[in-house]
């Protein structure tokens, strides 16, 4: 519900909040899960039984073997874990890495039905963080679709991230396809990483050129070789790819790198349904 203030649009919208306000409240929302069990299954496993046999058999924690080792293995540090003695001195990189580890391990187990509870959670747990993340410097992100924190979107970006992937991708396109979305907008991202982001989706399209060159040509009579220079020619020719003296190195690479990204996500989406279209 929308509340007096906000209905009438009386909200002071420069309101931010700093890394140390950003910690305290994110511990709040973390006990405010745990202390409903969300995180029972990462941390500790639960114990199942096949119907009408009394043998129990302990599903692993997915956390596995400890939250301490698990931590530790993913960022290096062993003051991670557990969050209430050591989230005051988290980085920001240590504090988004926590959530996004969280995000992808809430869940609850359904004891009469035998199944996990995951979806309905991961989204309550992001509307919460959310609600946080967006007041924190200029605004960051906790992606559902994806699972990773990166800076607010602009509108064409979020419509890309949420387009629906075409049911002729294959499952390893889809792999490479999230591999390059969260390499290039995860919050900590630097140039390279978003270079090879760029290079990742090349390579989905590299084996796929001449069927690509087909498809395009089924609705514009030209040359089918002008589509391939158009889509390549980006790759091989701004130091993408190829690393000689014949490439362009001198642009501006946080502008043209954003547009290359969005350029080939929508190539390699366009290929896929036109190919849903022509079979």
């Amino acid at each position: 519900m929308r509340y007096y203030a906000e209905r009438n649009n009386l909200l002071n919208k420069d309101f931010k909040i700093d890394l140390d306000d950003l910690k305290n409240y994110f511990i709040q929302v973390y006990r405010y899960f745990n202390d409903r069990k969300l995180f029972d299954v990462a941390f500790n496993g639960v114990w199942q039984s096949e119907r009408y046999k009394e043998d129990y058999q302990l599903h692993p924690p997915t956390m596995s073997p400890s939250p301490e080792i698990f931590f530790l293995n993913h960022l290096n540090k062993d003051e991670i874990y557990p969050f209430w003695e050591y989230y005051e001195s988290y980085s920001e990189e240590e504090l988004f890495t926590v959530i996004e580890i969280l995000y992808n391990h809430i869940c609850s187990y359904n004891y009469s039905e035998g199944t996990f509870i995951e979806e309905k959670y991961k989204q309550e747990f992001a509307m919460h963080i959310n609600n946080l993340l967006k007041r924190y410097k200029n605004g960051f992100y906790l992606n559902e679709k994806h699972g990773f924190i990166m800076e607010e979107p602009n509108e064409a970006v979020n419509a890309l991230m949420n387009e629906t992937i075409p049911d002729s991708m294959d499952n390893d396109v889809i792999e490479q396809l999230k591999t390059a979305v969260k390499m290039y907008y995860r919050f900590d991202s630097n140039e390279e990483l978003k270079k090879k982001a760029i290079n990742i989706l090349a390579d989905i399209l590299e084996p796929l050129r001449d069927d690509l060159k087909s498809l395009l040509n089924k609705e514009y009579d030209i040359s089918k070789n002008d589509h391939d220079k158009i889509i390549f020619g980006i790759v091989n020719g701004f130091n993408i790819r190829h690393n000689d003296k014949k490439q362009l190195t001198e642009y501006n690479k946080s502008v043209w790198y954003d547009w290359m990204m969005q350029y080939y996500t929508s190539v390699i989406f366009t290929y896929y349904r036109l190919k849903v279209q022509y079979e």
